[in-house]
């Protein structure tokens, strides 16, 4: 009897265990083919960049075929078996649903995305970027892909997460994330395409200057601009034609043809906007951005492409060390000839302060080290070898910090740069945003700002139609800090301790507005180069203050505006980027005043991401 019924039984239960183990093995499977096809993605990525026609073919192929075998494994009956299991049901529905996804994506969006990609491949003229101009029938193949991305997320939303295990629910918030990420950027890009082509050289040649600030030595917009690439773009290869240097265009190129550093003004300002400023802003390239207004900036340096007989620039950016730091966390560190390596982590100090310790006031070689690391980094970004939503995240970080501007000559590229806030200017009425801002402009002669840490803070009056925004400032510097291109130059003449921060602080209101208060009420210091001014830019009034800035001192800077009759757009509350983070907050009592988009917290800097 026994015989009898263990017979059968045993063999039940040995189906029952190779039913199990089948299972197993395709979870096994389905686990490889999509770690697979991740893997192939990356690969895919670098031979577009690279232009490696096969390579696009073979490594798309290999993924769609991954994705489509890892549905069909867990379209197998063992899984709806395992399905009806209450313990294993959610899950094993959820590891579908995950095929579903990867399948949707692929077998819809990358075949029409692996022929424009293929067609991009070949020669790409010799320079360090791709041939962009099969591109130009992106359009047509957008609409796809966000299709195939919608309908990977309504799978993703309709499964059901109770008691999904974490290895299994964290892929799909990964995947959810990665959709959420990826449409707005498809959006843009798809609304932009013609312009983002253009820009990239896809109809003629453009020529761009990258200039590099240094808020050690604090401007208004960032810091001295002690150097920039010209680069020249052509059908999406990127050259670097030239590193320049303040250097050799201030105390070489211009005096060699005749333009005076010193007394001349390389471009004419209205007398209100000239009084605000010192004269050094129009006669010296490292104060060509004392001004908050970029396009400003801009003009003067293209007034010195005139005058030393260049081609203007078609645009130009600028960006600062922490732009740099933040881009390293995308492309990994560079090692200079020396062995030193420059990573995320040191960039920072390595751009701002410790080569001033280490040169001295040897500006030849200071220069030589900045220029081995600019291009360094240059060969690095062009290099490619790096994940392009890594790299876009920390773009859209930088932008959101406010370290990166942009202008062009093209209207239509100028308007894109004013849409997503990288135009740095001073508006002259208050339709898409009301802009006010505090700005620095270091008059120390040195690099003392590395350690000027600040935080910004605004609170409003609705019934009396009054803002008031402050600024905490502290010196962190220490007596370990000796060299003399770091400590105030200036400070010398005027009996003022080396490491107290020499600072023209600026006010500004929005156009119509009326600065009631400054704190302080008058400078710290007068003489006939450093004192107060008042004027306005743009047709936003503006008041300086000279400030002295003590080691370890904290003081606090503010002022109160009247804000002017009518409807206001969103508050736009600006401040000069620093070598630091700047906590930036806004209190509740100014909402009312102020036009808001749905969920905006009222701070508009830039909206890129």
């Amino acid at each position: 009897m026994v015989a009898l019924v263990g017979g059968p039984l045993s063999v039940v239960l040995l189906a029952a265990l190779l039913a199990a183990g089948a299972f197993a093995w395709q979870v096994v499977q389905v686990r490889d083919d999509l770690e697979g096809a991740l893997d192939q993605s990356k690969v895919l990525v670098r031979a577009a960049a690279s232009g490696d026609a096969a390579g696009i073919q073979r490594s798309g192929a290999d993924i769609v075929s991954r994705a489509q075998r890892a549905y069909d494994t867990a379209q197998n009956p063992l899984w709806d078996f395992a399905a009806q299991i209450p313990a294993a049901r959610t899950n094993v529905l959820a590891v579908r649903a995950v095929t579903d996804i990867a399948r949707t994506i692929t077998s819809q969006s990358l075949p029409p995305v692996m022929t424009m990609m293929s067609s991009s491949g070949g020669d790409t003229g010799g320079g360090s970027g791709i041939n962009l101009r099969p591109f130009l029938h992106a359009g047509a193949v957008i609409p796809t892909v966000r299709t195939s991305l919608d309908e990977a997320s309504r799978i993703a939303t309709s499964i059901d997460r109770t008691g999904v295990l974490p290895q299994i629910s964290a892929p799909v918030d990964q995947l959810v994330g990665l959709i959420h990420q990826a449409t707005p950027v498809l959006t843009t890009v798809e609304a932009h395409l013609p312009e983002i082509l253009r820009a990239a050289g896809a109809e003629r040649p453009m020529l761009y200057q990258l200039m590099i600030q240094t808020p050690a030595e604090i401007r208004a917009t960032g810091g001295g601009v002690a150097q920039w690439l010209v680069l020249k773009v052509d059908d999406g290869n990127v050259d670097l034609l030239s590193l320049d240097t303040g250097t050799d265009l201030m105390y070489v190129d211009l005096p060699s043809r005749g333009f005076d550093t010193v007394n001349g003004s390389l471009i004419r300002l209205p007398a209100e906007t000239r009084e605000l400023y010192p004269r050094e802003l129009t006669n010296w390239s490292s104060n060509f951005n004392m001004t908050p207004h970029f396009p400003t900036t801009v003009e003067l340096f293209q007034a010195t492409r005139e005058w030393t007989d260049k081609p203007k620039f078609d645009g130009a950016f600028s960006i600062d060390p922490i732009v740099l730091a933040h881009l390293l966390e995308a492309t990994g560190p560079i090692t200079l000839a020396s062995g030193e390596t420059v990573d995320a982590q040191n960039a920072g100090a390595k751009l701002m302060s410790e080569p001033y310790e280490r040169f001295g006031i040897d500006n030849a070689a200071m220069d030589r080290y900045f220029s081995e690391i600019s291009a360094a980094m240059f060969s690095k970004l062009t290099g490619r070898q790096w994940d392009i939503a890594t790299m876009w995240g920390q773009i859209v970080r930088s932008a959101e910090e406010g370290r990166i501007y942009a202008w062009f000559d093209d209207p239509g590229l100028e308007a894109l740069a004013h849409q997503y806030g990288l135009d740095g200017t001073l508006p002259e009425d208050n339709v898409d945003a009301t802009q006010l801002g505090i700005y620095f402009n270091d008059y120390s002669i040195g690099k003392l700002e590395y350690h000027l840490a600040y935080s910004q803070h605004a609170t409003c009056d609705a019934n009396d139609r009054t803002i008031t925004v402050s600024m905490d400032l502290h010196n962190t510097i220490t007596d370990a800090i000796t060299s003399g291109y770091t400590l105030g130059l200036r400070n010398i003449e005027r009996g003022i301790d080396l490491r107290t921060m020499m600072l023209d602080v600026l006010f500004f209101a929005p156009p119509g507005g009326e600065i009631l208060s400054t704190t302080p009420e008058i400078g710290d210091w007068w003489d006939p180069r450093f004192r107060d001014r008042s004027g306005s830019d743009h047709s936003n009034p503006a008041e300086s203050r000279t400030l002295l800035l003590a080691k370890g001192e904290t003081r606090t800077v503010s002022y109160t505006v009247k804000l002017p009759p009518g409807d206001l757009g969103p508050l736009e509350l600006r401040h000069t980027p620093g070598a630091n983070d700047t906590a930036v907050t806004i209190d509740a009592n100014c909402a009312p005043l102020f036009r808001s988009p749905e969920g905006s917290d009222n701070i508009l800097l830039s909206t890129i991401g």
